[in-house]
Formats: C-alpha cells, sequence, structure tokens
C-alpha cells in the first residue's frame, strides 16, 4: 500500500508543505514522487491510484513477457529445423519489438521506400520515364492487397509474384500487355535491388522473380518510302517538317518537337541533339549526343519555310501536350493521308501461316529511318551514333533488311556450279 510522508527541517517543522508519496513501481522496487498536494487524504489517494497503475503496467510487462518467451521458443524450433537466416531474424527482432513495446518498429513499407527511390530517381530519369513510375506503384498500389503496405524486411518472392499476378488479372480490363507488366515488375524490382544495396534488406528478392512471355506485344514496322511522301503531302504546318525529319533523322517525336534553330550548322548542314537524358550523364564523357546530317530534301524544306537562328524550329507542336502528339499523329494525319496503322509484318507468321500483323506510330519513322540507312550499306557505329542507340542489339531491333538488300548482298558470293561440266 502505498504512504505519504513530509520531509522535515533539521531544526524542527516541515521543508515543504506539500506530500510526498512512496509507492511500489512495476519492476518491484520502490519510487518517491512529489505530489504537489498539501492535504493529506487528497496526497494519500493520488499515490494509491499511481500505485494501481504500476500495477497494472507489471502484470503487462509479465504478460508481455511471456509472450516474448513464447515466440523466441517457436522461433528457435523453426530455425533449428528450417535452418538459420539473416532475413527470418530481421523479421524476429521486428516482430519482438512490437510484443515488448506494443508499437510497430518504424521500418520502411515497400510503398514508402518506392516514393523515396522515386524522388531519388527523378534528376536522373526523364520526365517521360519518371511518370512511368508513378503509373507502376498505381497499378500495384490498385492490385497489390495490402503487399504495398508490408516491411521491407517482410518481403519474399511470393510477394513479388503477387504484384504480377495482381497485374495479370487485370488484363482484360486495363488490355495491358505482358511487355508492360514485365516493365512495371522491372520498375518495382530495381527499386528493391536498390534496398538491398542500402542495406535496408539482406537480399535482392526480385532477382528470381522470371519475365512473362511477351506473347501478345505488337510489333513495329516501318514505313514505305511511298507512304511517308503520302503522309507529308497530306499533312499541315509543322507536320511537314516533323515527318520529313523523322524519316530523314530517326529521332523520336519528343526529341523533334524540342530541336532549336541552334542546334544546326547552316555551314555543314549536321543537327546534333544532346538531349535530356545525355545531359543527366554523370561523366562526361558518358555523354554522346545524337549526330545527323540533313539530306537534301530536309534542307530544301528548312530554307522554304525561312532559315532562322534562333527558337524551336516546330512551335505549334512544341506547344502541344507531350502526350498528344503521337495521337494526334495516329488519329489524325495517318486517317487523313490513308495510311494502314496495321501491315502484315514482312516476314514473320503465326502458327497458321498467316502474317503476323505489325503495328505503326509516329516511332516508326524511326524504324524507317534506321532501315533506310542499313539498307543502303551505313555502317551499324553510325547508325547507333545518328539515333543515340548504345548497343548493337537495340539498333538490330529496329533495322528491317528489305528483300532487295538480301539479293544485292547474296549475289556478291560466287555460285555453286552444280552441272557436270561438259
Amino acid at each position: 500500500m502505498a504512504t505519504v510522508y513530509r520531509k522535515k527541517k533539521k531544526g524542527g517543522g516541515f521543508a515543504s508543505p506539500y506530500w510526498f508519496a512512496k509507492y511500489k513501481l512495476a519492476n518491484g522496487k520502490y519510487g518517491w514522487k512529489k505530489t504537489g498536494l498539501t492535504k493529506k487524504r487528497e496526497a494519500k489517494h493520488l499515490a494509491n491510484e499511481w500505485e494501481v497503475e504500476q500495477s497494472k503496467l507489471s502484470k503487462g510487462q509479465s504478460k508481455r513477457g511471456e509472450e516474448v518467451q513464447e515466440y523466441l521458443e517457436r522461433f528457435v524450433a523453426e530455425q533449428n529445423r528450417k535452418g538459420w537466416n539473416a532475413e527470418d531474424g530481421i523479421k524476429a527482432v521486428v516482430k519482438l519489438h512490437e510484443i515488448a513495446t506494443g508499437k510497430d518498429l518504424k521500418l520502411p513499407t515497400l510503398k514508402r521506400h518506392f516514393l523515396d527511390w522515386m524522388i531519388r530517381k527523378k534528376e536522373m530519369v526523364s520526365e517521360s520515364t519518371y511518370k512511368t513510375y508513378g503509373h507502376a506503384i498505381k497499378s500495384f498500389d490498385r492490385t497489390s492487397v495490402g503487399i504495398l503496405d508490408k516491411r521491407l524486411v517482410e518481403l519474399e518472392p511470393v510477394d513479388l509474384y503477387e504484384l504480377q499476378r495482381g497485374l495479370l488479372r487485370e488484363r482484360e480490363e486495363t488490355k495491358i500487355t505482358k511487355k508492360t507488366i514485365n516493365y512495371k515488375m522491372s520498375v518495382i524490382k530495381g527499386a528493391i535491388k536498390d534496398a538491398y544495396v542500402d542495406g535496408l534488406i539482406s537480399r535482392n528478392i526480385g532477382l528470381g522473380v522470371k519475365e512473362l512471355p511477351e506473347d501478345d506485344s505488337t510489333l513495329k514496322v516501318p514505313f514505305t518510302r511511298p507512304e511517308i511522301q503520302t503522309l507529308i503531302q497530306s499533312a499541315e504546318g509543322n507536320w511537314k517538317g516533323m515527318i520529313l525529319f523523322g524519316a530523314n533523322t530517326g529521332w523520336r517525336i519528343s526529341v523533334l518537337a524540342n530541336l532549336r534553330w541552334e542546334d544546326i550548322d547552316p555551314e555543314t548542314r549536321i543537327v546534333v541533339d544532346q538531349n535530356n537524358k545525355q545531359m543527366r550523364a554523370k561523366k562526361l564523357k558518358n555523354r554522346k549526343p545524337m549526330v545527323a546530317y540533313l539530306k537534301d530534301s530536309t534542307w530544301n524544306y528548312l530554307k522554304f519555310i525561312g532559315l532562322k537562328k534562333k527558337g524551336y524550329i516546330f512551335p505549334d507542336i512544341q506547344a502541344m501536350n507531350r502526350d498528344m502528339r503521337s495521337d494526334y499523329f495516329a488519329e489524325k494525319l495517318m486517317v487523313k493521308a490513308g495510311v494502314p496503322k496495321a501491315v502484315p509484318h514482312q516476314y514473320l507468321k503465326d502458327k497458321k501461316g498467316k502474317p503476323i500483323m505489325g503495328e505503326r506510330t509516329f516511332h516508326c519513322l524511326r524504324h524507317s529511318a534506321i532501315s533506310d540507312m542499313a539498307n543502303n550499306d551505313v555502317s551499324m557505329d553510325v547508325r547507333k551514333k545518328s539515333v543515340g542507340q548504345s548497343t548493337d542489339r537495340v539498333n538490330e531491333m529496329y533495322t528491317h533488311i528489305d528483300h532487295e538488300t538480301i539479293k544485292r548482298n547474296f549475289e556478291k558470293v560466287p555460285d555453286i556450279e552444280w552441272q557436270a561440266v561438259q
């Protein structure tokens, strides 16, 4: 039972008008505390309340102690059975902290880490790439059933497979392809890999998660030269030049929309673009601008609209919403020109022997330009330099060799005489 007292002076009397309480603490020892009260009855009542609170706390600690002991015994038995590993040890520490304190251990969830990772990446990737990261996390948040709220240390490969299955389940509604799902998974796996590198988790759980077969993806095929001429003739305003530049250089629509007169050397007709991706390279030696030569048709177009010293070459298109540019080309200009969006692939056929259909967008002018260069014996090194591609593999994906090129090169090989000489 708690007691109260007042401190006395050496010479007699009390040192203070306030009563002090002596009461039993949760750990079994005694504590002393000033009540701040001058009436003994009130001070005694307060001291008893303090001791009751400590008694409740003691019982709670005892119960939590039993829970901690029970969990530890289960954990040790399980680890002895299946083998000890660091990941389970981290999870055990998290659980023990929660049992002992009644509070969550403040460790980042997958969602929190992903958002922090996006902030770090913002200065390293293009605006369009950064947007795809946002689209990815929204997709996972919509389909993950709480996996994004799991702590990083609690994640297992099965959780990533569940994220993948979640995207597959909504395929019919969203119409996304397996290629898109693979990309979104590569984004989340990239964030997890960085968590591993940063020491937030002890293993990279994304390594074993396999990609889906991209058997539903759409092939990109180039425009023919007559189709490009029809598109240019049907287009109006800045779009004539955009299509012409796309076929000449093979540059992306976002690059061409932001092309400036200052990027062109009128003496050599060389155009140089050091786009944002190149500017973000940490080392100067890794900044590899795209360099192209403007052929007569493109150069004559520029002279026709009037050469300038500065400003955007295609200001009307530069002012358009970047997400609308490709849609306008495909939905308006191609329809007006009567150029089909889908055409049979030159060589590929399905299991029934029917040609596989290929899709065309503004981006396919990039396929056309690279293929034109390849079919006219422009070296791969020059092609890569011109369009900003760093590997042969990527350049090969854009290269479509035509029948004439195949025939011309085969005819260089000496023939074999199969008939006996008479």
